[in-house]
């Protein structure tokens, strides 16, 4: 999923998949007729569902076991299974994820939440169309809420439809002309098409609103940025940092900046910062490119490897680690798995894919093996 998806969902997606597990609110009619439930499996359920909202590791593994207790007991227990999703969700396995919020809806069709994880694996996995569909079915339960049409909105600027994004936005602020995050997504369509004036007029009306936004100032820098103006967006960065420390995609914005000038000691301060809000792939992703430019290969191998170690199939990690071998580190003979996994998992249209199939054939060329 792109660095412009991920700061849209931040902004709009109040999914359990993404962040805490509060317990489901919205019940189905089936599941409301459904016969009594095991009890043993409600208290694995509750046991399981409080575990998850602590947050930390042990406490997540320790949920998937409760939670997975709950739905051998009773397979109909829908909010077990999408808890258990969220809970592999956040782990990083999310072929299981998926099965699980994919149960949870075919159990709960008219709750929200499964909805929500479905469609959040799905954008991670690239799988942008299908993402649109579960989107729609959850704007379709309530049309009237907020969030939802501007995920879908977000989705649909991703996939490249522009006016339909543009008037799912459009919608809200029909609603409520006053909504900031409908302002900040309308910018961002105008911002993609190209219409920079109109994008920035978006934007002061959004600033009129609330000046104090993090979210604004970081996309006032991606309009500077694509103005090529990249002082200017490094002060918008730098101010959206300072309004909300633990505002991730700033830390990634001003991040890939330095990268792209080459200051890799800063990149690796801003990168670090990054970690310390959200040790998720994309940072430290991050960290290891800066670790790379400032010739620290070992440094960035341990951190690719520990993505990987939460995260085995992260395509970005896999694909970067390859570079590091083959280019830095004198190791192209290992390269080679890393590049093989992640053509296994990357999607299809990732822009990275090529140039591992040129390096695969390149490297094997090299060693004298034969192609696969």
């Amino acid at each position: 999923m792109s660095r412009s998806m991920r700061l849209a969902l931040s902004l709009v997606l109040g999914s359990a998949a993404c962040g805490g597990t509060p317990a489901p609110t919205v019940k189905s009619p089936a599941a409301a007729a459904a016969p009594a439930r095991d009890d043993r499996a409600l208290r694995a359920f509750v046991e399981g569902a409080s575990l998850l909202a602590r947050g930390t590791e042990r406490s997540t593994e320790r949920a998937i076991e409760r939670l997975g207790e709950a739905v051998s007991l009773d397979p109909a227990l829908w909010e077990a299974h999408h808890d258990l999703g969220v809970a592999l969700r956040r782990r990083g396995e999310l072929a299981p994820a998926h099965e699980h919020f994919a149960r949870a809806h075919a159990l709960a069709p008219s709750a929200p939440e499964p909805l929500w994880g479905l469609a959040e694996c799905e954008l991670v996995q690239g799988a942008r169309d299908d993402a649109a569909a579960h989107l729609e079915a959850l704007v379709a339960l309530d049309p009237a809420r907020e969030d939802a049409t501007l995920a879908l909105a977000a989705v649909q600027r991703e996939r490249g439809k522009l006016d339909e994004a543009l008037a799912r936005a459009r919608s809200v602020l029909m609603r409520d002309p006053r909504s900031h995050a409908a302002l900040l997504e309308v910018a961002r369509v105008y911002r993609t098409e190209g219409a920079l004036d109109v994008a920035e007029l978006v934007l002061e009306k959004a600033r009129a609103l609330d000046d104090e936004s993090a979210a604004l100032h970081d996309e006032l820098g991606r309009l500077a940025l694509a103005r090529g103006d990249t002082q200017l967006a490094f002060t918008h960065f730098e101010r959206a940092r300072t309004l909300d420390p633990r505002f991730l995609p700033a830390h990634l914005d001003e991040g890939s900046v330095l990268l792209r000038a080459g200051d890799y000691d800063a990149a690796e301060r801003v990168y670090r910062a990054a970690v310390q809000v959200d040790g998720g792939p994309e940072a430290m992703i991050g960290l290891a490119i800066a670790q790379r430019g400032r010739g620290k290969y070992k440094e960035a191998r341990a951190t690719y490897e520990k993505v990987l170690k939460e995260r085995p199939s992260e395509p970005a990690a896999l694909f970067d680690l390859g570079v590091l071998l083959a280019d830095f580190m004198d190791a192209r003979a290992e390269a080679v798995n890393y590049f093989e996994r992640y053509l296994a998992v990357a999607p299809l249209r990732d822009s990275h894919r090529e140039t591992a199939e040129r390096y695969l054939q390149d490297i094997r060329m090299s060693l004298g093996s034969p192609p696969p």
